[in-house]
């Protein structure tokens, strides 16, 4: 048996952490659309200002449920949120786990410099 220390690399590193993405308007179901008749799925959108690779960014939203169902769209975005585009960076969000509370998310952003995000949500509790 191999009792020698190894050094943690790549998935065993602890994440790194940073300041939480701001869910639009107020926290709760404040401008949450919701879908069809008798449907319980809405959506909603959070704004953040970061870049590098974030094993698990944190998105609050008492609607979810460790069940949930949860969809997320990147983008940029101008001067407000309202404004998106499609720049050079790279984005992307990768594996999506929800929680009672809200749900964690891998996000990367392929960028020198701190960038405008703003991460659209469907949600189905």
């Amino acid at each position: 048996m191999d009792t020698t220390a190894h050094k943690e690399v790549g998935s065993q590193l602890a994440p790194t952490t940073a300041t939480e993405p701001v869910e639009q308007g107020e926290a709760g179901a404040a401008g949450q659309k919701v879908f069809g008749p008798g449907s319980t799925a809405f959506s909603t959108y959070y704004y953040w200002h970061a870049n590098g690779t974030f094993p698990q960014v944190r998105f609050v939203n008492q609607s979810v449920n460790a069940n949930s169902r949860v969809f997320v769209n990147i983008s940029e975005y101008s001067n407000d949120p309202q404004h998106r585009f499609i720049g050079a960076a790279k984005m992307a969000v990768y594996n999506i786990a929800p929680y009672d509370g809200g749900f964690l998310a891998w996000v990367e952003i392929d960028w020198g410099s701190p960038l405008n995000i703003r991460f659209d949500v469907l949600i189905d509790p």
